[in-house]
């Protein structure tokens, strides 16, 4: 039997993480079909990545857009409902921890099986929303593919069966390593006139941060007082949300800021890849640095990414502004050779060889299905040990 899946992404993260999952499905001529829920629809945060990274168009867009977390999570369940009724998927990939990671439990719901991308990453901070996605998500999962022993750890503490859990790497060290020669061939630095490891990344936006004038305020001001401190240009690709907070609250971009409109992968990783450091609050962006060896400073107090913060890649150092440039002193000044924690860039041929060996499985339905009716005159303890060498997870006596 060979499986039939679906892909869902919704974000500019998915579409890069899934490229090499997409290209070997490609590559194998395995039956998949892509779904895109709509959640970034600009080009520059959405059509520019799939020209880029050369991914197919998807077979299904929903149109979410914007709005609020209701909203969002409505749609999606209504109109990804008639795509599951219509493609009958073996298997759901749902990536990562943004909403439209939600579209598996809509799956789950269905009797359909799942599969959970980047399994395992935990903030521990439940004022974040991707933090109950991941939650959520991994609680329902029939297959949990996660990138460290870390994040593998972190399943296994929370009750997680063990053979439901893979370990794979992460994607993104996959990618970075395959368009390798075309992020070096990009112009970018050039068109802004600017030099390898003499200037300085920033990205903010996360709601916490930008959309209060606070935060907000805190991380313009640590940007002035770098500028002062270091004499280097500070790029700063602005999400659309950031630039109306600036706005709105009336704050003051710094001498020394070049902001530019969102960019593309290439163009992003060529900045990265070339920082004297980078100043973020973006998980992706602890990620390449920590791949790149560049330094980075998280705006952040807490991280999914604990494995950059335990190598010594990046610190987080929160929005107060003197612990923002304290931080930044400390990386320029740490020599960039961390150990790498993300293994070795072969995510798609693990994630290959795994399918192939849980085809059977996968198209099998769900174990309780054609399950016995359990007799309430034996034991549950009788059931466990009939099904000890079954793939039913232990969670569920």
């Amino acid at each position: 039997m060979k499986a039939k899946y679906l892909i869902v992404l919704g974000i500019r993260p998915d579409i890069i993480n899934y490229q090499p999952l997409v290209n070997e499905f490609k590559r194998k001529k395995i039956d998949f079909s892509i779904v895109h829920t709509g959640q970034h629809y600009s080009y520059f945060f959405d059509r520019l990545f799939f020209k880029q990274l050369n991914f197919p168009k998807p077979d299904y867009h929903l149109k979410i857009g914007s709005g609020s977390q209701a909203h969002q999570l409505g749609n999606l369940v209504q109109k990804f409902e008639n795509v599951l009724l219509k493609e009958k998927p073996d298997l759901v990939f749902s990536f990562s921890d943004a909403n439209p990671a939600l579209s598996g439990i809509v799956a789950s719901k269905m009797g359909i099986k799942v599969a959970h991308l980047e399994a395992g990453m935990r903030s521990y901070d439940w004022r974040m929303q991707e933090e109950k996605n991941r939650r959520l998500l991994d609680s329902i999962s029939d297959y949990l593919f996660t990138p460290t022993s870390s994040t593998k750890k972190n399943l296994i503490n929370e009750g997680i069966s063990t053979h439901r859990i893979f370990q794979v790497g992460k994607p993104i060290f996959e990618v970075l390593e395959n368009f390798k020669e075309k992020i070096d061939k990009n112009k970018i630095l050039e068109e802004l006139h600017i030099f390898k490891k003499n200037y300085f990344l920033v990205t903010a936006h996360r709601p916490e941060n930008v959309d209060v004038k606070r935060p907000l305020g805190n991380i313009l001001t640590a940007l002035e007082e770098i500028y002062k401190k270091y004499g280097k240009p500070i790029i700063f690709p602005i999400h659309p949300r950031t630039r109306a907070s600036i706005k709105k609250f009336n704050l003051k971009v710094p001498k020394g800021v070049k902001l530019l409109e969102p960019i593309g992968f290439l163009e992003f990783s060529k900045l990265e890849k070339n920082a004297f450091c980078c100043v973020t609050d973006s998980g992706t962006v602890q990620e390449d640095t920590c791949i790149f060896k560049v330094p980075c400073v998280t705006m952040r107090i807490s991280t999914e990414r604990s494995e950059t913060i335990e190598v010594g890649s990046s610190i987080a150092a929160g929005v107060n502004k003197i612990h923002i440039v304290d931080a930044v002193d400390k990386m320029v000044n740490r020599k960039s050779n961390w150990k790498n924690p993300y293994g070795k860039p072969d995510f798609s041929k693990k994630m290959s060889k795994i399918l192939e060996k849980l085809d059977n499985e996968i198209c099998s339905p769900k174990i309780w299905w054609d399950s016995p009716k359990i007799n309430s005159s034996k034991s549950i303890s009788e059931y466990k040990t009939k099904w000890k060498n079954s793939s039913i997870p232990d969670e569920i006596f």
